[in-house]
């Protein structure tokens, strides 16, 4: 009668949980659930619902300690294996991760596709890309329609620099999740890199249609329009981020280029400037506004910037730049 009371409490107290969590309240919900725990430490489920909890939080050590307590009460339950795989890869345990996959895979084939998407992933993060990739192509035999897996592997031949089959695995993808701006996104970064910028241009155009504040789209729009040539469209693309964002140095910077570009080096300046406050510890903006205060005979300043930059990272082509710039201008060259 006892066992069947404490029980009923531990139930009461999981469903109590359940209503904290589902409302975000973390700390009302993680103590219903230790409640649980005190009236019935044999059942797996709250101490499974505290291990979710801290990995949604981001408290991973907390939450392998929770799914490590299931798995002491029911050594094969499949989902917390899993969950604990995900929770470690997330901690950089990539090869501890993978023993987690695979021990489902062991205990539940069901759980296959799902298992060997997650196994690409790491074995991307652990750097044995091809592995990955020959990963991806296992699911995408038994499931051609698995746009992840497309998009994923996209993902690593962009990384590798094989631009032609990113572009397609993200077309595959798209097939599937035409309305992805992230997909569109990709697909334009890699035709970019290929050298096709107007058909990279029509793909940023598609992922900012779906989403026009997807900012990575608008600032890569700008750039193939430099590479085009065309700076007014550059620039009102990049000025069309910072419409929605005056933090985003990444457009400051491109801002400037374009202007710098245009001969409004003076603007140019200004928007170099608003990068350099807005990303200390970023090199390239000082390196930029350096190389064209030089070119504009504005030397101290042009030192003063270099010298910045070099603070931040030593870079031997910016400090040989720099060197010359003092020596032609009869300068100290130490800095």
């Amino acid at each position: 009668m006892l066992n069947f009371l404490k029980g009923r409490e531990a139930s009461r107290f999981i469903s109590e949980g359940d209503v904290h969590a589902e409302h975000g309240r973390f700390e009302e919900a993680l103590r219903s659930y230790r409640k649980a725990c005190e009236y019935d430490p044999t059942n797996i489920e709250p101490w499974f619902k505290i291990g979710l909890l801290y990995k949604e939080r981001g408290n991973f050590e907390e939450s392998v300690a929770a799914f490590d307590r299931v798995l002491e009460l029911s050594r094969d339950h499949v989902q917390a294996i899993y969950q604990k795989g995900l929770v470690l890869g997330n901690c950089g345990k990539i090869e501890e991760a993978l023993k987690c996959f695979d021990r489902v895979l062991e205990l539940d084939p069901k759980y296959a596709m799902t298992i060997w998407y997650q196994k690409g992933i790491h074995l991307g993060k652990l750097g044995k890309i091809d592995e990955a990739i020959k990963t991806y192509d296992l699911i995408l035999e038994k499931d051609p329609k698995f746009a992840l897996a497309w998009y994923s592997k996209g993902l690593l031949l962009e990384y590798l620099g094989r631009w032609k089959e990113a572009i397609d695995c993200f077309d595959r993808a798209l097939e599937i999740y035409p309305k992805s701006a992230d997909l569109w996104y990709h697909k334009g970064l890699n035709l970019m890199k290929d050298h096709q910028m107007h058909e990279a241009i029509i793909a940023f155009n598609m992922s900012l249609k779906l989403d026009r504040t997807h900012a990575n789209s608008a600032i890569c729009k700008g750039q193939a329009f430099e590479e085009l040539g065309e700076h007014d469209n550059a620039l009102a693309a990049f000025e069309t981020v910072l419409k929605l964002d005056q933090r985003n140095a990444k457009a400051w910077y491109h801002r400037g280029l374009s202007l710098q570009n245009m001969g409004r080096y003076e603007d140019a300046l200004a928007s170099f400037d608003k990068a350099i406050d807005l990303s200390s510890k970023n090199p390239t903006p000082l390196i930029t506004k350096g190389i064209l205060l030089a070119s504009l005979k504005r030397t101290k300043e042009a030192l003063k910037t270099l010298d910045q930059a070099l603070q931040i990272e030593f870079i031997p082509e910016v400090k040989k730049f720099r060197d010359a710039v003092a020596g032609d201008a009869g300068e100290a060259t130490e800095s």
